[in-house]
This record gives C-alpha cells, structure tokens and sequence, in this order.
C-alpha cells in the first residue's frame, strides 16, 4: 500500500507547492510591474533621446537659414560675404541630409515623418539664395513648427523631471524664438537704404525688441526653475556672458538703428557686429542643449541599471520565497509525517490501526485491479483472550498481543504486504500476488510462529500456549467487488476455523460457505 500513502503524500506536497507558488506568483507580479514600469521609462527616453538629436539638426538648419536670409540681404555684399553665403549653403544641404538621416530611426507610419522628409525635399530643390526675406522666414517658421511637432511626438515635452522640462523649454521654444527675434532685427538691420531704415522696418525692430524682453524674463525664470543643480553656476555663468551680448544687441539697435539719421555703419559691418553677439545667444543655447542630452542620456543609464537590479533583486526575492518555503516544508514534514504516522498506526503496536484499514481497503482493491494482481485478506483473532486477560491480567494480555504482532511482522516480507490491528484481539492482513495455496501457508507460518511463542495459557481450551484462528478469502476479481461483503466472508472463514477447533487457518470458498 506503499504506493497509495505516496500517492497521498504527493497531494500533500502540491498542496503545499500551490501554497507557496502564492508568494511566488506575488513576487514575480510585483516585479513585473516593475521592471515593466521601468522598461516603459527607458523607451520613453529612448524616444526624447531620438527627438533631441532630430531637433537638434533642425536647429542647425534654421541657424544657417537664418545667416543666408541676411547675408542674401545685404545691397551690396562684400567678398567674404559671397564666400560665408556658399559656405551656408553647403551647410543647409548637409544639414537636410543629416535630418534625413536622423528621421529614418522614426517609425514610417508616423505623418510627421512623411511631411518632414517632403518639407526637407522641397528645401533641398529651392535656391536658398534666391528667395526673398519673408519667403526664408516662412521656412524658418515651418521648421521651427516641426522643432516643436517633433517635441511633442517625442514626448519630450512631458517629461517629469522638472530640470529636463525647464532645458526642453529652453531649447526647443525659448532660445529659438530669440535667436529668430534678433536674426529678424539682423536682417532689418542689413537690408537699409542709404543707411536709412523705413517705418515699418523700424516698427518690426521695436516689436523684436520687446519680445526680446519678454523671452529674457523667461530665461530668467527657468535658471531660477534650475535651482542648485550641479550645472546651475556654469549656466549663470554663460547666461551673464549671453546677457551681455543681447545687451550690445540692444544698445546697437536703439543708438544706431533707431536714430533719425543714417547708419554710420555698411551692411556688411552691421552683419559681423550683430552675428557676433547672436552667436553668444547660441553659445548658450548648445550648452543648453548639451546639458539636455547629458540629463536624458543619465536618466537613461539610470533607468537601465534600475531594470537589472529589479531583476537581480526580482529573481533573489523569488530564490529567497523558495528556498525559505522549503525550509519550512523539509523542517516541518518529518512532524508532518510523524502526526499522519500516529492518524493510521496502532499505538501499542504499531500496525495500522482499523481508521487507516477502512480508509484504504477499498484503494487496495482497485490498486492491485490496475496492476492484474489478486489481493488476500487475513483476519485472525487470539483464541481465548478473554479468559487469557482474565488469567493473567491486562498487562500480560498487551505484552501478548505485542508479541503476535511482532510475528505476524516477521513473516510479511514484501513491500505490499500490510498488517493491521482491527480491533482488541483481532487482526488483520492485505497482501497480494499469492494464490490460495500460498495464502494458506502463509497463515499456517504466522500461526506456528505465535504458538511457538509459547505463550502460556492455562485457561485456554486448544492448547497450553497462546493460538490463533485465521480466516482467509482471495478476492478474485469480479466475483465479490464489496469491502463489507469481503470483510463479512472472511469473517466467516475466520469463525469456521474457531468451530472447527480454534488454532487452524481457513479458506474462504463461496461453495462451502452458502448463506442460510
């Protein structure tokens, strides 16, 4: 029956293996989010990161745009300035390819995409310097516009880091517009007549002047947003020297281009004298720039090396759970296996007791039915015992029926053979794979083996020593399928054998045992 308390022991340990998988799966859920959270964190700076470099080269294009649209309005343009406008051009053209190139990591699908690379085709086939001022700032403007769509697609725009929020701004929207402001009063500044500017000329540069202002106070705000970060002074820093250019920038504007006479200065002077002061604009907007790539590219280390510990520290919580179930379970089963063993054991002598025979009888029929082997059950009872504890006492009456289950012990040999204690005097044995014949001797040794005990028992009637009588039935299969119905024949072997004259072994045999 070995096969069936194993079989029950295995519910046992799945039982308790779904117990344990509920931390487990607990564990792995928990750091699923997690390391999903993490991962969704890590595309999404992924993306920012893919946006930056996209805008960065847009920015570029528009700076050199922005010299083109002034050197082409210079009346009368000196050497170097021909020269500085091939250059630019040069420039545009590999700046276009490098958008194209930076695009090509965007999903195809995306209709931004599609309306960039169209919008860059056109830039490429247009003659730059051929276009007038407000034909370059509509391109200007429209690469500007796609900067910030780009922001948007990116999501750089909703980051939650305040610093990567405040350098985004920077960026894409604040330094743009004021580089665009003051390349507005350049081009104004370049394209007089006679050292003369007109009234709508000079209500253009009063407009810049004041949105200049407006984009300062911003500037001013978000290095005060910035607060104490470790890059705070080395903005401060740049930002005085930016400052300090705008201020020129300003003083040239309202001393020289504002006044009611002529510009003392030639368009090509004023191109040099302003573009110097604007590049101080656009010093300070790459460090910004570089600073934002520098926070992304951190983030994004940070990140990655978040989602390994979450890992690491998932698969170790996971190890611990398991390893500390298990403790549990291998401390714990030898107590669990004691308590089953004290459930189904007789106490006295440790056979199975009548709980455990009634709980598995019927599994053992239907065991050995799978494995085409015949059963036999045994029941035997003490001849006399009652006068036997009358005789010598209680005591002597446990020592006895310890001694008859240690020999009913001695002669079950095979793993499937079992002993049971039924009740007072009476007992029990399942076994399988003998015939008749080998049923019988097996019952005639166990009862020679406690005779031969010689247990003295005066007051018994068969002889001077302790005997049994034993009953005996082979439950062939489809002939009897009834444990009660087994039990009760062998029961009636059992008391033939004490009518017979106590101290034999019977066989069950449906032809001699008819019922009234």
């Amino acid at each position: 029956m070995q096969d069936l308390y194993e079989e029950k022991k295995t519910k046992s340990f799945n039982f308790f293996l779904l117990i344990a998988a509920i931390p487990i799966a607990g564990v792995i859920i928990i750091f699923s989010i997690m390391a999903k959270n993490r991962q969704d964190k890590i595309e999404f700076t992924k993306l920012e990161l893919c946006g930056i470099e996209v805008i960065a080269e847009i920015q570029k294009s528009v700076l050199d745009i922005q010299k083109i649209r002034a050197l082409t309005s210079i009346e009368n343009p000196n050497s170097d300035t021909l020269k500085k406008l091939e250059i630019k051009k040069e420039d545009i053209l590999k700046g276009m390819n490098l958008i194209e190139s930076k695009l090509s990591k965007i999903d195809d699908s995306i209709t931004l995409k599609k309306e960039l690379l169209s919008f860059i085709k056109f830039i490429k086939d247009s003659k730059l310097d051929s276009l007038n001022f407000d034909e370059l700032t509509q391109i200007v403007e429209n690469l500007t516009s796609y900067s910030s769509r780009i922001s948007y697609h990116s999501k750089l725009i909703l980051d939650e880091n305040l610093d990567i929020f405040v350098l985004v701004n920077n960026v894409v929207f604040l330094f743009v517009e004021l580089i665009e402001h003051n390349g507005q009063i350049r081009g104004v500044a370049v394209n007089t007549t006679n050292g003369n500017i007109d009234f709508n000329q000079r209500h253009k540069i009063i407009m810049r002047l004041d949105k200049i202002d407006d984009k300062l106070k911003k500037l001013d705000l978000n290095l005060f947003l910035l607060g104490e970060v470790a890059y705070a002074n080395k903005l401060k820093e740049s930002y005085e020297d930016m400052k300090e250019a705008q201020r020129v920038i300003i003083d040239f504007t309202n001393n020289e281009l504002l006044r009611d006479d002529a510009i003392a200065v030639d368009s090509n002077g004023i191109y040099e004298q302003i573009t110097k002061n604007i590049d101080s604009v656009i010093a300070l907007y790459e460090i910004n720039l570089n600073l934002l790539r520098e926070n992304l590219e951190k983030k994004l280390k940070e990140n990655q090396k978040s989602l390994i510990f979450i890992a690491i520290f998932g698969f170790l919580s996971i190890m611990f759970v398991i390893i500390i179930n298990r403790i549990f379970y291998l401390n714990n089963r030898k107590y669990i296996d004691k308590i089953e063993e004290l459930t189904i054991t007789d106490g006295m002598t440790s056979l199975y007791n009548r709980r455990y025979f009634d709980e598995i009888f019927d599994n053992y029929l239907r065991s050995n039915q799978r494995t085409k082997q015949v059963p036999v059950f045994i029941i035997m009872d003490i001849d006399h015992f009652k006068e036997y504890n009358d005789t010598y006492g209680h005591q002597a009456g446990d020592v006895a029926i310890k001694i008859v289950s240690k020999v009913m012990k001695t002669f079950l040999k095979r793993a499937t053979d079992m002993a049971f204690r039924l009740g007072g005097e009476e007992f029990g044995i399942l076994c399988s794979g003998i015939n008749a014949i080998e049923a019988l001797h097996l019952a005639h040794d166990i009862r020679k083996g406690i005779e031969n005990e010689k247990i003295e028992h005066k007051s018994s009637k068969v002889n001077e020593y302790l005997t049994i009588s034993i009953g005996i039935i082979v439950i062939e299969e489809g002939k009897i399928n009834s444990t009660k119905e087994i039990y009760r024949c062998a029961d009636k072997a059992l008391y033939k054998a004490k009518e017979n004259g106590r101290n034999q072994a019977v066989l069950y045999d449906a032809k001699m045992f008819c019922d009234d």
